[in-house]
């Protein structure tokens, strides 16, 4: 049985581990201060929830909370978005708009991938954090607003600074206060748990009546490595619970990269070391000895394949395809080019995007 009763919770986050509950702790002050506050961690370990969290937990708990995922706005929206814009400003602009800080005014405003944002809008962004005022797009004077500012990214903010896709100064007003989640793989004594926490929301919203998983459901849940953390996790488990032809879960409703056999969940869709089909690295371009702007642990060495979730952004799926051309390439930036049909321009520009290249001069 499935008992929600059983479920430690902190709010709408679930966990009972240590380093959940370390987390939980860190909410906890940093609602009673009101500083700006960096959350990090991996794609789906829930950094909105953290931010919901420190905001109901806060003194504006009764004030908006406004959230803007900068990472889905075009770079010359994002000035508009965040600080409005006065009709006529720029073509398009058909008539006023407050923009996200206005709305949020003496509320809470929280910024999703923080590390996409254009260096000109990080700069507007540094003077409300140091003067509480900002001026929207084609307007002649600043507007003030008191606004808690909470941020978020799964990107290394120090890496993107050394590449110079993000400014160090902006770095340091964000990081007064920091809470970095923790992979779902380095808590997974929090699974069943969270398991039963989620089959709870998935009966609610859907009508059914889903009381059990089987124990060998549970330890193929236990034995899969989640890299697309707690979301993914929720929705493994709404895909079962469709599925499912009666009240209970088993390994046949579960995908089939998470109900394979332990010597294949290794590595999903595993193949040989070297694939027969894998580019060979050209001599002449010698790899690095130690790779600094690829975090080659996401890359699964071994595998001929990428494992992506159902709903993954374009422009993840984007990403771990040139990072997983790369890896086969031992890191040759013009092999890999050629590899994916694109100029070295072009990988190169793509790098410089996601931080993980140096800025030419």
């Amino acid at each position: 049985m499935l008992d929600a009763s059983t479920i430690d919770k902190f709010g709408t986050l679930v966990g009972g581990s240590v380093q959940m509950t370390s987390v939980f702790a860190m909410i906890e002050k940093a609602a009673r201060i009101d500083v700006p506050v960096l959350i990090t961690g991996e794609t789906g370990t829930g950094k909105e929830l953290v931010a919901r969290e420190i905001h109901a937990r806060g003194r504006r708990a009764d004030a908006p909370f406004v959230a803007v995922n900068t990472g889905a706005l075009s770079i010359q929206l994002v000035a508009s978005e965040l600080f409005g814009h006065i009709k006529g400003s720029f073509t398009g602009a058909v008539e006023n708009k407050a923009g996200r800080f206005a709305e949020a005014d003496r509320g809470t405003l929280f910024l999703d991938e923080i590390a996409t944002m254009d260096e000109r809008v990080q700069i507007a962004l540094l003077r409300v954090l140091e003067t509480n005022s900002f001026r929207p797009v084609g307007a002649k004077h600043d507007k003030t607003v008191d606004v808690r500012l909470l941020a978020a990214t799964n990107m290394d903010l120090r890496q993107a600074v050394k590449t110079g896709v993000f400014r160090e100064d902006v770095l340091h007003r964000l990081e007064v206060f920091s809470i970095n989640l923790p992979p779902l793989r380095n808590h997974l004594e929090d699974l069943p748990m969270l398991a039963a926490h989620f089959v709870d929301l998935i009966n609610s919203e859907f009508g059914l009546q889903i009381e059990s998983l089987s124990d060998d459901a549970i330890d193929c849940l236990m034995a899969y490595h989640w890299p697309g953390n707690i979301r993914e996790l929720k929705n493994v488990l709404a895909q079962a619970a469709v599925m499912a032809e009666d009240a209970q879960i088993s390994v046949e409703h579960l995908p089939a990269r998470i109900a394979a056999p332990a010597t294949a969940r290794s590595y999903p869709h595993a193949g040989p070391a070297t694939p027969p089909h894998a580019p060979k690295p050209i001599e002449h371009e010698a790899p690095p000895t130690a790779p600094i702007y690829y975090n080659e642990d996401s890359i699964e060495q071994p595998s001929d394949g990428i494992f992506l979730n159902v709903g993954e952004p374009l422009e993840e799926v984007l990403k771990a395809y040139v990072l997983k051309t790369l890896a086969y390439c031992s890191y040759n930036k013009t092999h890999a080019a050629e590899t994916l049909g694109v100029s070295r321009k072009t990988l190169y520009d793509k790098l410089l995007h996601w931080g993980m290249e140096k800025r030419r001069a």
